[in-house]
């Protein structure tokens, strides 16, 4: 299997310099999209994968184990119903990212696996039957 291109890894540096990522970032992004630890480990095709989406052309849920859209919807549709909204009523998804910190492990919402999305999605849960209990009191 043919590795990683010189031309690639200076692509994928470029890609994270615009997407404002240290080197410690773009490892956990890859890590993630790929499963590999080391840029140096990528190849051709998984270095493909990661200047996709890094450039937005493929959604970065598509890497293995990603979370689903459904589990996506949800999880914005838990956080309508807990007020946790910005000015425009769209999801707060730093407020989010915060949680995804807690419970998954991940530094932000478009990095859940399928397991911290699970993880997620119940935290919610509990806290919208917390926040009825208060309510009904």
């Amino acid at each position: 299997m043919k590795g990683v291109t010189t031309a690639q890894l200076r692509k994928i540096h470029a890609c994270a310099r615009e997407c404002g990522m240290d080197d410690d970032l773009l490892h956990i992004a890859v890590r993630d999209i790929t499963g590999r630890g080391s840029l140096k480990e990528l190849t051709a095709a998984e270095a493909c994968l990661v200047i996709d989406t890094m450039e937005g052309k493929t959604d970065s849920r598509q890497a293995k184990d990603a979370a689903t859209s459904k589990q996506m919807r949800y999880i914005k549709d838990l956080m309508k119903q807990l007020g946790w909204t910005d000015e425009k009523t769209e999801p707060d998804m730093a407020r989010l990212d915060g949680m995804c910190k807690k419970y998954a492990r991940v530094d932000s919402h478009k990095w859940l696996s399928r397991k911290g999305a699970s993880n997620i999605i119940e935290a919610l849960k509990k806290m919208l039957d917390r926040q009825s209990l208060q309510a009904a009191d």
